[in-house]
């Protein structure tokens, strides 16, 4: 949702804050998203995991609106860039009145799973780490605020997409193969709204089972709708199958997941409804296998969750597959999300998406209204959830946590004996500054009903760290990247990470991918609002990216592009200390295994 205007953060405050303030009112209407869901009742918003789950029936159906066979994206001339003043683009928080009257009164609190001893350097080792889009980018003038910065790698390439421009590099060298190409000119053989608005909030993935690119991006004014689209080979200036969907209300905070089951494959999809205000959340499933083949019958099979007009629900992340191989044949996606109702906090919550594309109305979307918690450590969220309290050196603007949401992405991983899900966001740490609460979800009995495996909360010093994105070796290994600064240092990039036999809840040293020399000015505080950590086919090279400042200014900022891979990484071939450890221990010393007492794991793509 675009400004063309340069807006104070406190004329931002005022204005999402008046367009938000019945955000949090209990209750309002279902207003449901062109269709009528019917609810399953158990609960009230956030209760236990014990009572009865609430799940939305009577799914909305719908094809696509407008599909295209697109020329090869190499092919196409490039549209006009945008002119005039650079823009700052609101984020709107779902629930920010109710994090304003959670923020008064509010004491500090234990973080309960800080990590407190320090590990040894993180057994990773960076190869690639060049510049990305954005300042310094050959012939790039930064037209807005935040990039939104999100990465992929594929068969021999990667692409980087910020807000509204995208680029393609050589996955060996890191040279780029592209200049930067406007987001609407990727849409214009789909014509419409598409290749017009370039709204941003763009995602950019590998699906890995089938070797293509897949790109989505709304867009933010009337008519509402969803662009996606899949390549036609494993090249990303190739051409694309690209369809548009339509949405009921402004499409916020768009995310994508893509989950292979050998049933009813998708890609799953979020986003937060404002029409004007926070309506709730839109739940669809794409239909992957015809979107794969430019099949223009496909369809979307959507849910509109408006938590039974509590507004519980909100900030949804899908599950991304990481695997190379299906997961359990028909098994359902997993969904988590909407910490931003108690702060502090000590749950997230899980959402489980079933789809049936043979018979839509089979199809269900269950944990509506807070109705499958799971427990973890006490958390407080990252600057109240909505302040910018992220010092700089050098400047007196703070830059905002984004601290109410979960961060994309949800990364999941299948292994041969359970299935495990990683996921990160932005908490106040005892000592005040911001550190990383990230979490590890497993689930031994293919029931889509996973539990915290473990959890840890990385703040080692007082410099304030955030907004991270996570993902999972085949080996188990995490990585876990992000942004740190302070009044002492200019906001920079770097890792951390842990190999599968590290003390459970605990990450090691970080490392530098790039140091930033300079802070941001005035651009209304915006930073973020998402980074992405992806990985390689190969199972073991991670890919991530985020921003930095090389000077002192506003609307100038840069971005990095990192790989990094644990030394012990191996190839699925090779023999794992877990399949050897499987092979000479009973059942039970394997069951200890699940707590992280041997937290070993086997090798998949």
């Amino acid at each position: 949702m675009k400004k063309h205007v340069v807006i104070s953060s406190i004329a931002a405050l005022f204005v999402v804050g008046a367009l938000l303030m019945l955000a949090v009112q209990i209750p309002t209407q279902n207003a449901v998203a062109g269709g009528k869901p019917k609810a399953i009742r158990g609960v009230q918003g956030g209760r236990s995991r014990a009572s009865a789950p609430e799940v939305l029936t009577n799914p909305k159906v719908s094809k696509s609106i407008a599909f295209a066979v697109s020329r090869p994206v190499r092919e196409i001339p490039q549209k006009e860039a945008p002119t005039g003043p650079p823009y700052e683009i609101p984020n709107p928080h779902p629930k920010l009145n109710h994090l304003m009257k959670l923020a008064r009164g509010h004491a500090q609190v234990a973080d309960g799973a800080l990590q407190t001893s320090s590990g040894p350097l993180v057994a990773a080792t960076i190869g690639l780490n060049f510049l990305g889009v954005g300042n310094g980018f050959p012939g790039y003038n930064v037209p807005d605020a935040p990039p939104d910065a999100n990465v992929a790698i594929g068969d021999t390439q990667i692409v980087q997409w910020v807000n509204v421009q995208y680029a393609v590099f050589d996955k060996t060298t890191g040279a780029a193969q592209t200049g930067f190409i406007n987001g609407n000119t990727f849409w214009s053989d789909l014509g419409g709204s598409c290749a017009t608005k370039n709204s941003g909030d763009p995602i950019i993935q590998w699906d890995k089972t089938a070797h293509v690119w897949v790109v989505l991006q709304n867009v933010f004014s009337f008519p509402y709708m969803t662009c996606i689209a899949v390549s036609q080979t494993a090249d990303a200036t190739g051409p694309y199958f690209e369809y548009a969907f339509p949405r009921s209300g402004l499409p916020d905070y768009p995310k994508l997941g893509t989950f292979v089951n050998g049933v009813n494959d998708a890609y799953f999809y979020a986003n937060n409804n404002f029409n004007p205000s926070f309506k709730g959340v839109d739940v669809c499933a794409f239909e992957r296998d015809k979107i794969l083949v430019g099949d223009v019958s496909a369809s979307q099979i959507c849910f509109f969750d408006d938590s039974m007009g509590t507004l519980f629900d909100d900030s949804l992340l899908p599950g991304d597959q990481d695997s190379t191989t299906p997961t359990t044949i028909g098994e359902d996606e997993v969904y988590m999300g909407s910490i931003d109702n108690f702060n502090p906090g000590t749950t997230i919550y899980e959402y489980i998406f079933h789809v049936d594309f043979a018979t839509p109305s089979n199809s269900t979307f269950t944990g509506v209204n807070g109705t499958m918690p799971i427990s973890v450590a006490t958390y407080a969220l990252a600057c109240g959830g909505f302040v910018a309290c992220i010092p700089q050196m050098g400047s007196f603007n703070n830059l905002a946590s984004v601290g109410d949401r979960l961060m994309y992405r949800l990364a999941y991983r299948s292994f041969p004996d359970h299935e495990a899900w990683v996921v990160t966001h932005s908490v106040t740490s005892d000592s005040g500054q911001t550190g990383l609460r990230w979490y590890e979800f497993d689930d031994f009995t293919s029931s889509g009903n996973p539990t915290l495996g473990q959890q840890g909360t990385f703040a080692p010093d007082t410099n304030f760290r955030w907004m991270g994105s996570i993902a999972m070796d085949n080996q188990g290994d995490i990585a876990l990247g992000y942004t740190e600064s302070s009044s002492a240092m200019f906001p920079a990039v770097y890792f951390t990470g842990r190999v599968a036999g590290d003390p459970p809840g605990e990450m090691e040293t970080e490392a530098l991918i790039v140091a930033g020399t300079g802070s941001q000015l005035d651009t209304a505080n915006r930073w973020g609002d998402y980074w992405s950590m992806a990985v390689d086919n190969d199972g073991c090279t991670f890919v991530f990216t985020a921003e930095y400042y090389m000077q002192t200014a506003s609307f100038k900022w840069s971005t990095q592009i990192a790989t990094l891979k644990f030394d012990s990484c191996q190839s699925p071939a090779a023999t794992s200390q877990s399949s050897i450890f499987r092979s000479l221990v009973p059942g039970w010393a394997r069951t200890l295994r699940s707590r992280s007492i041997f937290p070993a794991r086997e090798p998949t793509p």
